[in-house]
């Protein structure tokens, strides 16, 4: 090779990688409220929001109204339209009346709670935004919510049970002789039976209960709507499905139980807090786990 064939440089084309506009998809991204992080694709024609059951995205924030705006998509046009909400519906720090239209990067305000984005995007984008969001709220090792997600959404919870005087209950379980899986089966074993329970939890649980990991072998569970009553039933449902399930790893049978204890919102306290309910229910599992394990603990 020549010295004038090894100094030249050679310039290629590179191609646009940047998507075209027609690709692109108009999506809602929630920065704060309980639908933070979520993201949702508006399909050509109308989406109602609001606080009713009957809308097609539904949050569950009191300062909304039932039926506060509609979003209308179509073409490469999106626009937004105040319902008569008590509290009204804000573009970039300035409340709408009738419709207006929707411009990349607008910012939506429904309540002091409740602000989401607006955004064109491509697949690309929208799988990143996807993922960022699972990081932030998703435990890793069992895909379930993380104990951050979990305080924030029990809050939120909390205070429409008081407000609503709503039923609400919580149970914390934790696998019984964890550690001597870990020792007598290896590390691998105990992720797969971390997963498993994981699984088993979001599959007895309904669609509003809230099921996170709450640290190490400890799992936490919010019942919306469920009094004492209703969440010992569901303990004992979940303590008697796990004792019953096949964890195997390697061919080799692992014996899983957990212990459980719950607490129920006092309709009598009014000073409860979220913290003291957590404090009440942790003492009853470790009460379960003093009595002999795999028991579900009420009341001590």
């Amino acid at each position: 090779m020549s010295k004038d064939t090894a100094d030249r440089t050679v310039i290629t084309a590179v191609h646009d990688i940047t998507p075209d506009s027609e690709a692109k998809r108009a999506y809602i991204l929630f920065l704060t409220g309980p639908l933070v992080g979520k993201i949702h694709l508006l399909e050509e024609g109308t989406t109602s929001i609001g606080r009713s059951g009957d809308v097609d995205i539904a949050i569950n924030d009191t300062r909304i109204s039932r039926h506060h705006i509609t979003i209308r998509a179509h073409g490469n046009k999106v626009s937004i339209e105040d319902l008569g909400s008590t509290n009204g519906t804000y573009v970039n720090g300035k409340r709408i009346n009738g419709t207006t239209e929707l411009r990349d990067g607008d910012k939506i305000q429904l309540s002091s709670n409740t602000i989401f984005k607006f955004a064109w995007q491509d697949k690309t984008e929208n799988i990143f935004h996807k993922e960022l969001y699972k990081m932030a709220v998703l435990d890793p090792a069992t895909a379930l919510y993380n104990k951050r997600y979990f305080l924030e959404r029990f809050t939120e919870e909390f205070s429409l049970a008081k407000r609503s005087k709503s039923p609400l209950s919580i149970l914390i379980m934790d696998i019984d002789f964890f550690k001597k899986v870990n020792d007598t089966y290896g590390h691998l074993a105990g992720d797969l039976v971390l997963q498993q329970v994981g699984q088993l939890l979001k599959k007895l649980t309904r669609y509003e209960d809230v099921v996170a990991r709450y640290g190490g072998e400890e799992f936490i569970v919010l019942l919306r709507g469920n009094g004492e009553d209703a969440a010992y039933l569901m303990a004992e449902r979940i303590r008697k499905s796990i004792e019953s399930s096949h964890f195997e790893f390697e061919g080799k049978q692992i014996p899983v139980t957990v212990s459980l204890g719950l607490c129920a919102l006092p309709t009598t306290d009014e000073n409860i807090t979220t913290e003291a309910m957590i404090k009440i229910a942790d003492e009853r599992l470790y009460h379960s786990k003093e009595s002999g394990r795999n028991r579900v603990t009420r009341a001590i």
